[in-house]
């Protein structure tokens, strides 16, 4: 985490969420001290979608969570299938539509 005299440096991440509906934006985002910190709120995400789209049968590996910097960058996607399949460390990719990446994070 950058460190200038006083003050810590926060980033700002957002988290879309994508599914069959289509996107939900994240429009306002929310800083974090690490990029690991929105990974870990990206996950939760994931998590509590999971009973939402079992309830309406909609595909849990065409839902996904993507995080994004201030500029619009994706650093990471995770699917909610990857979720309950590795529920303590799924594995993050960089796009909804890519294979999970081998090992998980």
């Amino acid at each position: 985490m950058p460190f200038l005299g006083r003050f810590i440096l926060m980033a700002r991440y957002f988290i879309d969420l994508h599914d069959a509906r289509g996107t939900v934006r994240d429009e306002e985002g929310a800083e974090y001290g690490h990029l690991e910190e929105a990974l870990d709120e990206a996950k939760a995400s994931a998590r509590d979608m999971v009973q939402q789209y079992m309830d309406g049968r909609i595909s849990l590996n065409a839902t996904c969570v993507e995080v994004r910097d201030d500029a619009g960058r994706i650093l990471a996607s995770l699917t909610v299938a990857e979720v309950l399949d590795h529920p303590s460390h799924p594995a993050f990719k960089n796009h909804c539509n890519d294979t999970p990446r081998a090992g998980h994070h």
